[in-house]
């Protein structure tokens, strides 16, 4: 969802350094780049990983929410390039479509009615829906269970390595979509395909649909 079909990445990623200036936390930007993509708790333990056991976690992230708020009270949060053509295009044709969000529901359900989606999908795999966060499989695993569809009928799009890592590890077919996360390039080198931006990705599935 974040980064992928939500242009909001760049909205965490301004805050929570904003954050950690304001505030004197020391949190370093390719520590925020690496969380991207995945759950609040596995999040924290990279965070204590890097700044020791006693940096206070929840009192920064509580903090960088804060500021994301006042910023999207006065600024629109806005869908990904391509993302209204393919949803489009999905609904004439009848392929389903589901969202796997390391994000917890609450924030994801809001982050997507102020976008318009809330109602776009077959089936939803929120954060807290969770035990293990990606990079393991679990949430794509639950996320194809709603669908009696072969893995290989499957496409997972994907921003971040993370990401990119537990559609594999689930065994499904992956599309990177680059956005502000770092992918490592052993991780791309596991995709199906790579494209610029959403608008790329009908012409993907017409060509898969065509052999």
């Amino acid at each position: 969802m974040d980064g992928l079909l939500i242009d909001s990445e760049t909205i965490w990623h301004t805050c929570a350094l904003a954050c950690s200036e304001k505030y004197g936390y020391g949190v370093p930007d390719e520590l925020v780049l690496d969380t991207m993509g995945i759950n609040g708790e596995e999040t924290r333990r990279r965070f204590l990983a890097v700044l020791g056991d006693d940096f206070p976690y929840y009192e920064f992230i509580s903090r960088t929410v804060e500021l994301k708020r006042e910023y999207l009270n006065s600024h629109s949060l806005n869908k990904k390039k391509g993302l209204d053509e393919l949803f489009a295009y999905l609904d004439r044709n009848n392929i389903r479509k589901a969202v796997a969000t390391s994000t917890n529901r609450s924030s994801a359900e809001l982050s997507l009615k102020r976008v318009g989606l809330e109602n776009s999908f077959d089936h939803i795999t929120f954060g807290d829906d969770l035990k293990e966060s990606k990079p393991r499989p679990e949430i794509y695993l639950k996320a194809i269970s709603a669908f009696d569809i072969p893995k290989e009928n499957i496409l997972a799009f994907e921003d971040s390595n993370s990401g990119i890592l537990s559609a594999c590890n689930a065994g499904l077919k992956v599309v990177h979509i680059p956005d502000l996360a770092s992918v490592e390039e052993k991780s791309r080198r596991k995709c199906f395909a790579i494209l610029n931006d959403l608008s790329e990705a009908i012409e993907l599935i017409e060509k898969i649909n065509s052999l």
